[in-house]
């Protein structure tokens, strides 16, 4: 817990979550327009190793402001970029971002409960039907 024994978390600073949510909110509208572009002309590497970098940032900051479930998703886009590289879809990276945004619009916070665990089900569904 923030305080005790001199823990302090990310979370707790609100100058801090407001930058973090400003950079992921940008980040995730360029993961959209990414996936804009692969749906009309398909996946490169230079798309792949994009979504790939973008991912791995919000995974690793989402934990550290009380978003675990931004990291869930993001350890699953980063998997998936590695595992397909060009050949992923803009089906399997458009369901990663969508959950990105419904996190952000709802500033759902550590790993959304029920409703968390349905997303995330529906998301390894979705990556399983498109590797």
């Amino acid at each position: 817990m923030a305080g005790e024994q001199g823990d302090y978390s990310y979370a707790d600073d609100q100058e801090l979550v407001d930058q973090f949510m400003t950079w992921t909110i940008d980040a995730v509208k360029e993961l959209r327009e990414i996936t804009t572009e692969m749906e009309a002309s398909g996946t490169d590497q230079g798309k792949a190793d994009r979504v790939y970098d973008i991912s791995h940032n919000i995974k690793g900051m989402g934990s550290s402001f009380n978003f675990g479930l931004m990291t869930t998703v993001g350890t699953s886009l980063c998997r998936y970029i590695k595992t397909a590289g060009e050949n992923a879809s803009a089906r399997g990276v458009g369901a990663h971002v969508r959950i990105f945004e419904v996190v952000l619009e709802n500033k759902i916070t550590g790993e959304g409960g029920e409703k968390g665990q349905a997303l995330v089900n529906r998301l390894a569904e979705i990556v399983a039907e498109e590797s």
